[in-house]
């Protein structure tokens, strides 16, 4: 009955509602407490998520609640599958408890947040040695208020030697549309970010022709700037200071405002279509934080038959002037830079790359083949070009049921067969010298032999 239940439970949540989802499914005093049944979460930036699906389960306060340590193994109720285990946050980093978490034997690592804040988009990511990557389950952060009354529920009870009459749902689902978009924020001074261009360019070619793919640019205001009503011109910004970037190379000939400039350039090729701006991409790899890093991109503009004059028409309409007045770059607003810097602010981007699918942030680990996945999965109706390529190995839909890739296997197959060719060598040449040695003894007999036979003649 308790597995009809889920089933049902999980096939509701992904038909009625398309966003990742979380929802109190038991025990009814607990969403009377909170006033309703949804809990707000935001999704890490690693770890698996299993979009298209939806996981039922119970709820265990971990032990130590900061899940800094390795924690005991879950033991969960009967009949639950798919055991959440709730931590609190600090005294470490998100990795650590979900990594933990996951070794428990959790489907699921649910992070309380120890600021009163909104939860409105992750700022849980992965460490640049890119340790997320083993970690199999998705992670989430719920508010300060709603975790504290799901842990005082779970405390009562066990204070009375109940196990857990806390259940959660969460759908792991999101709008869908005839033609999805989505959106890659970058830097232009970030050489991860256009690698992850690289990475995934092969998907994104098969894309072009069914969703519309627009790389977006980050920014910042320089408070300085800010505070005198930006009319003053700063060396690493634009428009008096309103869209900056870091000094890329410190004491070297490159500013923050090179980078602004190079963005607003590639705002104006990704305008030609998305080919035309990921043969750019690609080719800007090479120019990226160069001290000829324009002209750099001035030959790969040419190389690519970019009309030049083109991109610069793109450029100078874009900046913002009043009563005919002469724009200048250094102080005059740019309805392009605008866009990017408002859409910035309002998705609440806080690292990047990062990617959004009509409209949401795709979380987990930043992995080209899910990537790919999810985006065909944001269709209304999947075109042909929704299969997962060969050459890249999926992981299990199941996050408990994580095998190592079909790579691992072939080479281990390599070293077996090497063994056995080398096990085959040692043999004939064992072979030889024991053939030889037993030669070289037997002639030795011989002679002695015959040298006993001539004494007894003699």
């Amino acid at each position: 009955m308790i597995m009809i239940k889920t089933l049902f439970l999980a096939s509701l949540l992904l038909a009625t509602f398309a966003r990742p989802r979380m929802t109190i499914w038991a025990p009814s005093d607990l969403v009377q407490k909170l006033g309703q049944n949804e809990v707000q979460m935001n999704l890490a930036h690693f770890g698996y998520i299993p979009w298209g699906r939806a996981l039922v389960g119970h709820v265990y306060v971990a032990d130590p609640i900061d899940a800094c340590t390795t924690l005991p193994r879950v033991s969960p109720i009967t009949g639950d599958r798919s055991p959440i285990l709730l931590v609190k946050r600090g005294s470490c980093t998100f990795i650590t408890k979900g990594y933990n978490g996951q070794m428990a034997g959790a489907s699921m690592v649910v992070v309380i947040d120890d600021r009163d804040e909104a939860i409105l988009y992750p700022e849980m990511v992965s460490d640049r040695a890119g340790f997320g990557d083993n970690i199999h389950i998705p992670i989430a952060m719920i508010s300060k208020s709603n975790g504290e009354a799901i842990l005082k529920v779970l405390t009562d009870a066990a204070a009375k030697g109940q196990k857990s009459p806390v259940a959660l749902a969460i759908g792991f689902d999101w709008p869908r549309a005839d033609r999805p978009s989505y959106e890659i924020w970058v830097s232009a001074a970030d050489q991860n970010s256009y690698a992850s261009f690289a990475r995934f360019a092969p998907y994104a070619a098969k894309l072009f022709n069914s969703t519309d793919m627009n790389p977006r640019f980050v920014s910042f205001p320089c408070e300085a700037c800010e505070k005198a009503g930006f009319k003053i011109a700063n060396p690493d910004c634009l428009s008096g200071g309103r869209y900056c970037a870091a000094d890329p190379d410190g004491t070297g000939p490159l500013s923050g405002r090179d980078i602004i400039w190079e963005q607003l350039r590639q705002i104006c090729i990704s305008l030609k279509g998305p080919e035309k701006f990921y043969e750019y991409a690609l080719g800007f790899r090479a120019c990226i934080n160069k001290a000829t890093m324009a002209t750099c991109a001035e030959q790969l503009t040419e190389r690519l038959l970019i009309n030049p004059a083109e991109i610069n028409s793109c450029i100078d309409s874009s900046w913002i002037t009043f009563g005919g007045a002469k724009a200048e770059p250094t102080l005059s607003d740019n309805e392009l830079l605008r866009k990017e810097r408002s859409d910035f602010v309002g998705y609440g981007i806080s690292h990047w790359p990062q990617v959004f699918i009509n409209g949401m942030p795709f979380g987990g680990n930043m992995d080209e083949g899910r990537l790919f996945s999810q985006i065909c999965h944001s269709f209304e109706d999947q075109p042909a070009v929704c299969t997962i390529p060969e050459d890249h190995p999926q992981r299990s839909a199941d996050p408990n049921d994580y095998k190592p890739h079909g790579s691992i296997w072939g080479v281990v197959l390599i070293v077996a067969i090497f063994a056995l060719v080398f096990m085959g060598a040692f043999y004939l040449v064992y072979r030889r010298v024991i053939k030889r040695e037993l030669a070289k003894e037997l002639s030795v007999e011989v002679n002695q032999a015959v040298s006993n036979l001539s004494l007894i003649h003699i």
